[in-house]
């Protein structure tokens, strides 16, 4: 194998830094051992064993150490798995033709990798450290709402409320999932509550209401209202979509996904539907349904129980 420094161009400069990467990552078992370290360790989290959890994740760190993918003036290294983020990544930051841009998640995804991370030490209360760790995961995942949303949690956690305020924004733009949207709602209600904003706050638990139809989230985010209606003397029954949408032009966002994002998906999935690429038009058709609120899924699903029953009546 030639050396970098006998690299011909970014290209060869690639092939190199990602065989050097796979060498790395051999200790821990190659991409599937990596995948198989993520997946354990968020087992541990799921039942709440920290410790077992930071020390699944702790080798893979390790590897990472003298990672080769440095960004510099003639390329960009960024490491983005879901089709979706790569998509809305070429969409918002490459706009130069000069500065290369190489995606490296199929060599090591870093952005799952640091995220994960991040969760762990937030768990274990280490906050700083968790902090940096998800700013390496946004850093190599800048389409990721995921990403931000947890940089935002880390943010608050932190104290850092203005920067929290600012991620959480940022990750609105990029939000895809309805999962998602609900956290940024949800982020966006512990600020509100820090600055005191009472009725700010409920609007947030209502919008992340129209997004989640899970029995928990539903009655966590009852608590939500019963707590804050302990701070705010309002009727509820008076709340208007015109007095959240104020609010949301207020501090910047959307009460709904960001319009932009729905056209992409929208028009991916008619040029992969037109060009018959059935698997990739069945996964923006499934992002399509994702970027609806809860009440026009249901609606969606009744028209088309009804198409079907008209079918049926028909033949």
């Amino acid at each position: 194998m030639i050396s970098i420094d006998n690299a011909k161009n970014q290209e060869d400069l690639f092939q190199i830094k990602s065989a050097i990467m796979s060498k790395k990552l051999e200790d821990v078992g190659g991409l599937n051992g990596v995948m198989e370290i993520l997946n354990l360790c968020l087992d541990a989290r799921k039942h709440v064993d920290y410790q077992r959890a930071l020390k699944i994740i702790t080798p893979l760190i390790e590897a990472l150490k003298g990672q080769p993918f440095v960004s510099n003036d003639a390329v960009t290294y960024v490491s983005i798995s879901d089709r979706m983020e790569r998509i809305l990544y070429h969409h918002r930051y490459q706009t130069s033709s000069i500065r290369q841009v190489k995606n490296i998640s199929e060599v090591c995804p870093m952005d799952w990798i640091y995220g994960q991370y991040a969760l762990v030490l937030y768990d274990l209360g280490d906050i700083s450290n968790a902090l940096d760790a998800a700013t390496e995961a946004v850093k190599w995942n800048p389409a990721s709402a995921k990403c931000k949303v947890i940089l935002a949690m880390l943010y608050a956690a932190a104290g850092r409320w203005e920067d929290s305020l600012k991620e959480t924004v940022s990750a609105m733009k990029y939000a895809y999932l309805s999962i998602d949207l609900v956290h940024c709602f949800r982020s966006l209600r512990d600020y509100f509550i820090y600055k005191n904003l009472y009725k700010e706050a409920v609007y947030c638990s209502f919008l992340r209401a129209r997004f989640s139809s899970s029995h928990d989230v539903l009655c966590e985010i009852l608590n939500d209202m019963m707590m804050v209606a302990k701070g705010v003397d309002f009727d509820y029954k008076s709340i208007s979509d015109e007095d959240m949408a104020e609010t949301c032009k207020k501090y910047g966002f959307t009460p709904n996904f960001n319009a932009e994002v729905i056209a992409i998906a929208q028009r991916c999935y008619e040029e992969t539907f037109l060009a018959k690429k059935t698997e990739k038009a069945d996964y923006f058709a499934r992002i399509m349904s994702n970027l609806k609120t809860e009440q026009e899924r249901r609606n969606s699903v009744n028209l088309r129980q009804l198409v079907e029953r008209s079918r049926n009546v028909v033949s």
